[in-house]
């Protein structure tokens, strides 16, 4: 028996108001109410009776007016309510679409300085939200409403600029028109509005990069700090912001240096001009001798040196001129920022020569450089070859030889020798070059390099768990040791990532079986601990009775989202043991909540064909009440047939379904056979929907599309501060996938480096970014 609609507490306040307002309809209509009665009906004989009023048609004027005070009012739910409303009035009501580019206006805002990402702020941002949700929204806005605030962000009120810039944010890409309007608010005389007017800008991008340049020698410090956290987003600087980048070096604030010098960076070679300046501050901030414990600013000289090696020939005189600096470390960073210049850097040979023949701590940097300029490239490698024969020398050699790529390949089978070193950093970075080599050679040395899963550092069991996951089913051989150690490790990051590292080694990971499997239903690891191995346990071995039966037990589990892992779990099993089967349509038919059930439903999806048996029960469910499950149900027939792609045209028209459920359940169903680019308008719109189910689905969808998706980076940036830590992962994943333009997520994907449930997910989005 299918369970009505209000049985699930997910059904969200709209459902639950809906039902309460078809309630009352029900009572009033049973007691009268005092209702006045219809008009007397016209004489028979009259044959064009006057047209009376239809009680039964609604007043869309007066539910106008209803909707867009709701758009004032105070409750979120209220807010919330009355935008998906207006959204759905408008394609009647001719009114509307007026009345909301007029609210883009209104005055009423919350308290200054309490702008906030998980709430709708003002009356104009809720009359934006609103229209956005219409058909042909953006258009609209980009029309009609982007005037409207580009007026009201010279209003002469503080609060209305500000609540308006931060709305301007709000928009994506769309708001870039407004980029040189809210870079003028920098310097408002108000400073909320200078605080949102920067942040803004991170959407719009910057209009003016001389201008936010010179910004970096404000008086005020607060706006030099802002300046400064922007100028690393800047795209392209213009030699005309070299001058002010150059005096903005001499700034004793090593956030106003690291700026300056990702600024010159940026420019390349439009910043020659800039290398003797940046080798003059690289002398003023390293002491005169290498001191391993002296403080540094690590991301200042790292942005010291890539500028540098950004300018490129230019600047490769003055960076000889530090090879003769008395600190090592100055030396070491000279002779990496000409290998990175490469053949450009030809000029400095000599020198180059000159210091891999001393033999000392430099050599092996100098050998390097050789390498990348194409000089004396022989008599090099030979001295990389004997270096990693030395455990005083070798890490570094193995570092070296990474970084070489395809020119260090003669060196691999010496390098990847130190894998059992007494060394611990040697041991760190042969894991390092293991994790760069192609599958067919990783899969060699996996078996031994798994060996290291009981090492005495946790940097190194740290860095296994990295470099087994990245090199997914080639890491297989390394599946037993890691199973094992899974029952001593009590480092719960490490064995995180060990269990990740079994995830994506797919069937591979079948050793690691008896070590997975208590974890199952070991209720004293976290819950998204627990999915990631209900999910390794079911692609590791589909065919294990053993399994099925595990995740049939945990599928009764009382936390939902362990019930759902296991149903999704459960649509991997091959073959689909008639229990599992059962368990599935259980969990589908009568979850009490909402996400298993949607949870069983892609499940059997899943299952396709397999699932045969489930046939009548997903036609019930087709037709039942519940549109969002019914949608699901119409896919899983269409799998269950043979062919999922039929469903597709329920899937994308229910992108724009009014119900809420629905449009997630689209989102999420669209991923079986993936999304085009043609979706992403549609999922643009649906990943501004209130409910984090949508939320979640639609950024994973995003994700998926790549770097296509990039107008989508404001609002994934926005859900990193989400409260349900599935869609922080989901968005963080999402920015990794769309690649170097989610660079302005960069700072909070930094940020969430300590939350434990994210971590993972915000280190692969800023590997693939490409974040240093």
């Amino acid at each position: 028996m299918i369970a009505s609609a209000t049985t699930s507490p997910n059904t969200g306040p709209d459902m639950r108001r809906l039902a309460r307002f078809v309630l009352l309809c029900l009572l009033l209509a049973g007691a009268g109410c005092g209702k006045k009665p219809a008009p007397p009906a016209p004489p028979p004989d009259d044959p064009n009776p006057a047209p009376g009023p239809n009680p039964g048609a609604p007043d869309t004027g007066a539910e106008r007016k209803k909707m867009l005070a709701g758009l004032k009012h105070s409750n979120q739910d209220t807010r919330r309510a009355a935008i998906e409303d207006l959204s759905w009035l408008a394609e009647e009501d001719t009114a509307v679409v007026p009345a909301l580019i007029e609210l883009l206006r209104d005055k009423g805002t919350g308290a200054t300085g309490h702008t906030s990402p998980n709430r709708v702020n003002s009356t104009r941002e809720a009359a934006a939200l609103a229209l956005l949700k219409c058909t042909n929204g953006e258009k609209l806005m980009r029309e009609k409403g982007l005037p409207v605030l580009r007026e009201e962000l010279s209003n002469p009120s503080p609060v209305i600029r500000e609540y308006t810039a931060y709305l301007v944010g709000q928009l994506g890409a769309m708001s870039k028109p407004l980029a040189a309007d809210v870079q003028k608010l920098c310097t408002d005389t108000d400073a909320n509005v200078r605080g949102v007017a920067f942040d803004a800008l991170r959407t719009t991008g910057i209009a003016d990069p001389v201008a936010l340049a010179k910004l970096l020698r404000h008086e005020d410090e607060e706006v030099v700090r802002l300046a400064a956290e922007l100028i690393p987003l800047v795209e392209s600087m213009p030699e005309g912001g070299v001058a002010a980048l150059i005096d903005a070096l001499k700034s004793a604030n090593t956030n106003v240096q690291y700026a300056a010098s990702t600024g010159l960076a940026t420019a390349g070679p439009k910043a020659a001009s800039a290398a003797p300046a940046l080798v003059e501050a690289i002398n003023k901030y390293y002491p005169d001798k290498y001191d391993p414990k002296a403080p540094r600013a690590e991301s200042v000289e790292s942005a010291y040196w890539a500028a540098l090696e950004k300018i490129g020939a230019p600047a490769v005189a003055p960076v000889v001129k530090l090879l003769g600096h008395t600190n090592e470390m100055v030396q070491w960073k000279a002779l990496e920022t000409l290998a990175a210049i490469g053949p450009p850097a030809k000029d400095a040979a000599d020198a180059l020569k000159k210091m891999m023949a001393k033999r000392d701590g430099a050599s092996l940097y100098a050998a390097h450089a050789l390498v990348r300029i194409g000089e004396s490239k022989d008599e090099a490698i030979a001295l990389l070859k004997e270096a990693l024969q030395l455990r005083t020398a070798a890490a570094t050699a193995t570092q070296i030889v990474t970084r070489l790529g395809k020119a260090g390949q003669p060196l691999h089978a010496a390098a990847l020798a130190n894998l059992t070193s007494g060394d611990i950093a040697t041991r760190y970075y042969v894991l390092s070059l293991i994790a760069t080599l192609p599958p067919e050679e990783a899969q060699k040395v996996a078996a031994e390099t798994g060996k290291l899963a009981t090492d005495e550092s946790d940097d190194v069991r740290k860095n296994l768990g990295t470099v087994l996951a990245k090199l997914g089913p080639a890491a297989a051989p390394a599946a037993d040791a890691l199973g094992k150690a899974l029952a001593t490790e009590k480092d719960t990051i490490i064995r995180d990532q060990f269990v990740e590292a079994l995830v994506a080694m797919g069937a591979g990971a079948k050793p690691a079986l008896p070590g997975l499997l208590p974890l199952v239903t070991n209720k004293e690891l976290s819950s998204p601990l627990r999915a990631k191995v209900i999910a390794a346990v079911a692609v590791a071995d589909p065919a294990s009775a053993e399994v099925a039966a595990a995740l049939v037990k945990v599928a009764d589990d009382p936390d939902q989202a362990i019930r759902a892992s296991a149903a999704g779990a459960l649509g991997h099993l091959n073959p689909l043991p008639a229990d599992a089967l059962n368990t599935l349509l259980k969990l589908a038919r009568g979850d009490r909540m909402n996400g298993p059930r949607v949870a069983a439903l892609r499940a059997l999806t899943t299952a396709g064909p397999r699932a045969k048996p489930a046939k009548a029960d997903l036609d019930a469910m087709a037709a039942g009440p519940q549109a969002h499950l019914a949608l699901w149900a119409k896919v899983a027939v269409a799998a269950v047939d043979g062919d999922v792609h039929k469903a597709a045209p329920v899937i994308r028209a229910g992108l724009g379904d009014r119900n809420q459920l629905v449009r997630s359940s689209a989102a999420e169903a669209l991923l079986v056979f993936g999304p085009t680019a043609a979706d992403l308008p549609a999922l643009l719109k649906v990943m501004r929907d209130v409910s984090s189910s949508t939320k979640l689905a639609s950024a994973v969808a995003l994700g998926r599309l790549g770097a296509v998706a990039k107008d989508a980076v404001p609002e994934l940036r926005r859900m990193l501060d989400h409260n349900e830590y599935e869609v922080r992962v989901a968005a963080a994943d999402a920015l990794g996938n769309i690649g170097p333009a989610s660079l302005p997520a960069v700072a909070k994907l930094k940020e969430l480096r300590s939350d434990p449930s994210v971590r993972a997910a915000a280190q692969r989005a800023l590997d693939k970014i490409e974040a240093k």
